[in-house]
Parts: C-alpha cells; sequence; structure tokens
C-alpha cells in the first residue's frame, strides 16, 4: 500500500494479506471489514522504510536504508507518523544513536489525538528482546529543552526471565512485553503472575525535569484470572479511557478449524485492590479488533461497519491457513468470516483511521 491509497473507496479498517508471491509488486491485496471483501491496492512501493501500525490508526514509518530507492529524499534515521488514508504526516526527531529498528516490532502511542496533543508519545517495542524505545510527538525545536525532550531514547528493561525447562532452554531467557495498551497517557502491561505492569517515563531529576530520561517498570498486585487450560491467547488494550484484556482459549493444544472460548475483562481501578472484571459488554457502539503479535485496537462499530460489542479475530495459528472470526462478547458466540488459504496470510491490521472521534 502507498502511503496514499489510490483507491479511496475501499472502508478502512484493512487487513494487509501476504502476497504469495514475492516478486509481485503490482498491486496489495487488503481484506475490508466493512465489506468483506478483497481489494487490490498499491502496494508499499519503497524498500527503504519499515511501517509499524498503531492501534490509534497512525503509522510509524522509520526510513532504515539511503541505498535502496526512495519517493521520498528522507534520510536514513528520518521517521514520522502518518495518516495511511490522506498522507498526510506528523514529523518526529531522526533516529540516530541506536538509531536500526528490528522488524518484529510494536509499536503504540501514549494517547489518540497525536497531531493535537502535544503530550503524546510514541512507543516502540522489540517482540524478540527487552528493549524499547520512545519518544515524544509534541514540544518546541526551538530551544535546548524542546530538543533535548524531542529525541528518540533507546531503553532495556527486565521483567524476569521465562520459566522454560533446562533441557529446552539452558541459558535463561529474558521476558519481553508482548501485551500493552496505554490509558490516560500512561502504559500497562499484562502479567499472568498476579500483577498489573506500569510503565513510565521520566527524568532521573525531577526537581528541574533535567537529567537523563529513564523508563521506569511498577506493579500494581492484582487477584489472577483462572484461565483454562490449554493454549491461550491474551491482547490488552484502551477503549474509551478503559482497560480492557481479552483472552481466546483452546482447551487442550488444537487450534486449527476450532473458534475457541472468549472471555472479556474490564481493570476497576476503583476497587481494592484493582481487579480485572469479567463484562459481557464493552460499549452500546464498540468493536474491538485483534491482530497478530497480540495487536488489540477498539474502534467505534457504526463508523467502521462492524458489528457493536463484537470482537474481530486474525487467528494466525494454523500451519497453512489464518482465520478472520468475530466474536460476540455477550454470550461468547463466534462465527468465520473469512478463511484465508493457498498462502495469503493475514499480517495484520493496517490502519484504523476512521473518523476524528476515534
Amino acid at each position: 500500500m502507498a502511503e496514499k491509497s489510490s483507491d479511496a473507496s475501499v472502508a478502512y479498517p484493512l487487513l494487509v494479506v501476504v502476497n504469495p508471491d514475492p516478486d509481485s509488486s503490482s498491486s496489495q491485496k487488503v481484506f475490508s471489514l466493512a465489506d468483506q471483501k478483497l481489494h487490490d491496492m498499491t502496494p508499499l512501493e519503497s524498500n527503504n522504510k519499515m511501517y509499524f501500525t498503531t492501534p490509534q490508526g497512525w503509522v510509524l514509518v522509520v526510513v532504515s536504508d539511503s541505498n535502496s530507492p526512495s519517493d521520498h529524499d528522507d534520510p536514513p534515521g528520518t521517521t514520522y507518523l502518518l495518516n495511511p488514508q490522506d498522507g498526510s504526516r506528523i514529523e518526529l526527531p531522526a533516529l540516530k544513536d541506536d538509531g536500526v529498528l528490528p522488524e518484529n516490532c510494536r509499536c503504540i502511542l501514549s494517547g489518540r489525538a497525536a497531531a493535537a496533543a502535544p503530550g503524546c508519545a510514541v512507543l516502540v517495542f522489540d517482540l524478540q528482546s527487552p528493549v524499547l524505545w520512545f519518544c515524544r510527538v509534541g514540544g518546541h525545536d526551538d530551544d535546548d529543552e524542546g530538543n533535548r525532550r524531542r529525541r528518540w531514547t533507546r531503553h532495556g528493561y527486565d521483567i524476569g526471565c521465562y520459566a522454560l525447562p533446562e533441557e529446552y532452554c539452558p541459558v535463561p531467557k529474558k521476558k519481553n512485553l508482548f501485551d500493552i495498551a496505554a490509558v490516560n497517557g500512561r502504559f500497562f502491561f499484562f502479567d499472568s503472575n498476579g500483577s498489573l505492569g506500569t510503565l513510565d517515563f521520566a527524568y532521573n531529576n525531577n526537581n528541574d525535569g533535567g537529567g537523563e530520561l529513564e523508563a521506569r517498570l511498577g506493579a500494581i498486585a492484582v487477584p489472577g484470572i483462572e484461565f483454562s487450560d490449554g493454549i491461550t491467547c491474551t491482547h490488552v488494550l484502551e477503549s474509551c479511557g478503559e482497560l480492557f484484556l481479552v483472552n481466546i482459549a483452546f482447551p487442550g493444544f488444537c487450534v486449527d478449524g476450532l473458534a475457541g472460548e472468549l472471555s472479556v475483562y474490564r481493570m476497576d481501578f476503583c476497587s481494592e485492590p484493582p481487579a480485572w472484571r469479567r463484562t459481557r459488554c464493552v460499549g452500546d457502539d464498540r468493536a474491538f479488533l485483534l491482530g497478530c503479535s497480540n495487536f488489540a485496537a477498539a474502534c467505534p462499530a457504526s463508523g467502521c461497519g462492524l458489528k457493536a460489542n463484537c470482537v474481530y479475530w486474525v487467528n494466525g495459528f494454523g500451519e497453512e491457513n489464518s482465520e478472520l472470526r468475530v466474536f460476540r462478547i455477550d454470550d461468547g458466540s463466534s462465527e468465520l468470516l473469512r478463511r484465508f488459504e493457498n498462502g495469503q496470510v493475514l499480517s495484520g491490521i493496517f490502519s484504523l483511521v476512521t473518523t476524528p472521534r476515534f
């Protein structure tokens, strides 16, 4: 898909379908959730850019290699947020030191109105190692403080190690973030060990705003949730200023051809202690969208042509096929919307930009 779609009639949100023919670059298959049809759109033409979708609808673009042809004269390290529907962009500081991002990353914003909220921040985290990158969107570039605050910083973190058998993993492997969402400017991540993880960024000298920016991990003690035995898939997301957890469980270890058991929880920060509360309704006009690599987002159902109080989920666990299913949150029933076969695999939700109220 080009940075501005050549077919404005295709309704968002879209799912990108991996092209079974890697040598073909004439078109990109996308699946519109609104009309449930495949469409051909102009593919990404630049080989020197990396694209990271965010739950807020913007796409983080990173120019990675000056030796590849580009449709822009952006130098390596250039970063910006892209609105894929109209091609507008919000400039970000260049990635200079430690500026090479791994391809297997996720990106989220701390707020939705990136262009209008100077306090909004961009967080990129590696899905294979405990490393993340952070940058604030707002600020002024004409003073030292603005330049200092508007820059990318790289952070390592430690949330423990995976409990893996020694014969399988003789050297302990450190955990890394997967399930993370932003609520009211603060980042939260799911920890199955009876806590809700928190991630904040602050300068180590708070008296005058100086010093180095630190990534500060914390934990809020919450009662654990009993999930079904077998394979489980969890996603955390923000919707209308609240934090939700979606769990899809497969009893046993078989995922092919099965719908899974859906459960949705809302975090109750007001209770003592805070706790996940099972819910059957997430709003009269809300829909949840779950993609690969624990991607999760919420959107207005009517504005996107979706069913309200439903979860749209991409099941990429199958060895050959991937499925798009919709779950009703009130009773957990599911419907298969589309099975993608013959090498066509959904790579995830590409864009959720719909209306300003999103």
